[in-house]
C-alpha cells in the first residue's frame, strides 16, 4: 500500500523545453515566447506584460500559431494558468518556438533522491514501523 504514492511520484517526469528544430505538430505542446511588440500587440487577449505562452498547438502556419492555452508567463515570472482557450498568435509577435521534452537525467536525479528518502525514513523507523513487534495495550488500574 505505502508503494503506490511512490509508484506515482516517481511516474511524474521532470521536462525541459527545446528548441524545435522543425515545425511543430498539432497537438504538440509548445513554449511560445512572445517578442516585445509581440507583446503590447496581444496585451489585450493575454495580459499585460505577457513573456511567454504555453499550451498545446492546434493550427501552425506561415501566418499564425493556433493554440489552446494552459498557462501565460509574465516578463517578471508570474505564471497565470489557463484552461485551454483557444489564441491566435500572429508569426511577427512569436520570437522562439519550443517544444517539451521529457528529461531522463533530472527525473531521475528526482526519482532516486525520493527512494534514498525513503529507503532512510524506512530504516530509522520514522514512519511508525515498529518492526514487527506488538506493543501491549496499557494496563488499567484495578
Amino acid at each position: 500500500m505505502r508503494t503506490i504514492p511512490l509508484v506515482a511520484i516517481l511516474l511524474c517526469g521532470c521536462y525541459v523545453n527545446v528548441p524545435l528544430t522543425t515545425s511543430p505538430d498539432a497537438g504538440e505542446r509548445v513554449h511560445v515566447s512572445l517578442t516585445d511588440q509581440g507583446s503590447l500587440d496581444l496585451a489585450q487577449y493575454l495580459g499585460r506584460n505577457i513573456g511567454s505562452v504555453d499550451g498545446r498547438l492546434l493550427d501552425g502556419n506561415d501566418s499564425a500559431l493556433t493554440v489552446s492555452v494552459s498557462q501565460v508567463t509574465s516578463r517578471s515570472g508570474e505564471e497565470n494558468y489557463w484552461k485551454g482557450e483557444t489564441i491566435k498568435l500572429p508569426r511577427r509577435t512569436v520570437a522562439t518556438v519550443e517544444g517539451r521534452k521529457l528529461s531522463f537525467w533530472r527525473s531521475g536525479l528526482i526519482g532516486g533522491a525520493l527512494v534514498g528518502g525513503l529507503a532512510i525514513l524506512v530504516g530509522s523507523g520514522i514512519t511508525g514501523n515498529s518492526g514487527g513487534r506488538t506493543v501491549p495495550p496499557p494496563q488499567t488500574p484495578k
